[in-house]
């Protein structure tokens, strides 16, 4: 009994298949924009988490320039005053700075472009890389200006294919350096840079023959705080250090762990109220559609309607037929609005460098939604049809 009430359910769909259409559309297109909020909050969220895992819950990190350029593209405004000021602050530790470079590297028959970095002290440590081979740079190797240097193992890979590099020379720029350390895997900044295609030189011997500066200029600042407790306290002194020689504002960006999540907040709210209004938009027009669509519905049906109720059918039945071809339509909305929604993830979120994620908690929001919306919407028209005469209503065909 059950198996025919629901084939001739979805035969009077199917039969009415345009008006199916319409009605359909409005779902889909709301759902599908309920997938995209749910899936960039999860996905702004999780590149926050990665973004501070990255940079360190408690790094202070000063750039030169405004923000939106990155390091390499800066103007250089940051200087070794500001790094032996800096140094006096009590509770801090790894404090290190550098300068940024691409550079064309060469060994033997091999070549090609990377990020260079020329590094102070306590590099490795400040940012957290961890050696895989080698050793770390010593006080020697920047007091004697030794030419040297630590590289990932992409670098390796491409210049020493299935060779220990410790020991190898490789060519930087004009400049021959020896490799006395690899450091292990990094992966990829959230910004899609690879971390295992870099160069770490001593900054003094990088400042005199792969990037002559007349003046005692850097990139960056980094360092970490001891005591969680005194962050705030050590980033304000930071700020008043700085301010004696800087524009805060024009001269330098100083980026922390809640900056990033701040920022990365804002991207997602904005896209969150953009979307949450469209995904609602939609919904609503949606509802007021299948509603239209249903009135329309009822009157062309009204013999078969008159039919059903002359046959036995009780007012009950049909209000319940009506709305239950509404959940139908509801449920085929969501499903394939669902599927319209995570292509738009896959598409949309990383030309937001936002990471593509697939919240399974969209799915059970959007047939929830669509399943609400379509029985408020048929509520009205099945209740209208469940109070057609019989005998009125077989006569509207003859």
């Amino acid at each position: 009994m059950n198996g025919l009430y629901f084939k001739d359910l979805f035969s009077s769909l199917y039969h009415n298949k345009v008006r199916t259409a319409f009605a359909l559309l409005g779902i889909m297109m709301g759902v599908a924009s309920l997938v995209l909020i749910v899936a960039a909050i999860q996905g702004s969220t999780l590149r926050a988490r990665k973004i501070i895992q990255k940079l360190g819950p408690d790094s202070i990190f000063i750039v030169s320039g405004k923000m939106g350029a990155g390091p390499r593209h800066r103007t250089m405004t940051l200087t070794m005053e500001d790094v032996k000021d800096i140094s006096r602050l009590e509770g801090i530790f790894a404090l290190t700075y550098g300068l940024i470079k691409p550079v064309r590297i060469s060994a033997g028959k091999y070549a090609k472009t990377t990020t260079s970095f020329g590094v102070g002290p306590n590099w490795i440590t400040s940012w957290d890389y961890h050696m895989d081979i080698g050793r770390d740079f010593t006080p020697d190797d920047f007091k004697n200006f030794r030419k040297v240097c630590i590289v990932g193992w992409d670098v390796v890979n491409f210049l020493f294919p299935n060779q220990n590099p410790i020991g190898k020379v490789i060519i930087v720029e004009k400049t021959p350096f020896r490799i006395i350390g690899v450091y292990k895997r990094r992966g990829k900044t959230p910004q899609g840079r690879n971390m295992d295609d870099r160069i770490f030189i001593p900054y003094p011997i990088y400042k005199k023959v792969v990037f002559p500066l007349k003046e005692d200029n850097i990139s960056l600042i980094r360092f970490r705080v001891r005591d969680m407790r005194e962050y705030d306290l050590i980033l304000k002194e930071t700020k008043q250090i700085l301010a004696k020689r800087h524009n805060l504002k024009e001269d330098i960006t100083i980026i922390t762990p809640s900056l990033v999540k701040k920022v990365l907040s804002m991207i997602s709210a904005s896209l969150s109220m953009f979307l949450g209004l469209a995904s609602v938009t939609a919904l609503v027009v949606g509802g007021f559609v299948l509603s239209s669509i249903f009135y329309i519905n009822i009157y062309v049906r009204q013999w078969e309607i008159g039919l059903r109720r002359a046959m036995g059918a009780t007012k009950r039945d049909i209000l319940i037929r009506i709305m239950a071809e509404s959940v139908v339509i509801a449920i085929l909305g969501a499903i394939i609005g669902t599927v319209i929604g995570l292509i738009g993830v896959k598409i949309v979120l990383p030309l937001l460098s936002i990471p593509v994620v697939y919240p399974v908690e969209a799915f059970i929001l959007a047939v929830l939604f669509s399943v609400a919306v379509g029985l408020i919407a048929s509520y009205a028209p099945a209740k209208k049809a469940a109070e057609f005469e019989p005998v009125k209503s077989l006569r509207s065909k003859v």
